[in-house]
């Protein structure tokens, strides 16, 4: 969990994190390149993902928090995750590659290949969902 302290109010936070997370502020010079910080607030719900403006970043990092009222003020408090979509294709990759060692397992072939090509995915994926 991550927190970040604030001496304003819930309320004026809120305001503030709608005022600089507004996709005005992202507007830059590179029409194609420009990397713009999609928001999404549900009452104190938040959540912030980095995104180009014309493409999908697969394995981008998502900030999912809630903004609380503490006695000093309010705090945002959340954790960095990856989007659903990374995690169910990740499932479904592995998936795939048990079902081929599976049948490589009835067909009475070696194991060598596919544990290798089993073990790099799983490096590689874990290392992608960090």
């Amino acid at each position: 969990m991550i927190c970040f302290p604030s001496d304003f109010s819930v309320e004026k936070l809120i305001e503030n994190w709608d005022e600089y997370t507004s996709p005005a502020r992202f507007a830059g010079n590179d029409d194609t390149m420009d990397l713009i910080f999609v928001s999404k607030r549900n009452k104190n719900q938040v959540r912030l993902v980095r995104r180009a403006r014309f493409s999908r970043e697969p394995f981008s990092t998502v900030f999912r928090g809630r903004i609380r009222e503490t006695k000093n003020g309010s705090e945002i408090v959340g954790v960095f995750t990856k989007t659903v979509f990374d995690y169910v294709f990740s499932a479904a990759v592995l998936a795939l590659l048990f079902y081929i060692r599976t049948i490589i397992i009835n067909r009475g072939g070696y194991l060598n290949t596919i544990n290798v090509l089993l073990a790099v995915s799983i490096v590689a994926l874990l290392l992608l969902l960090m």
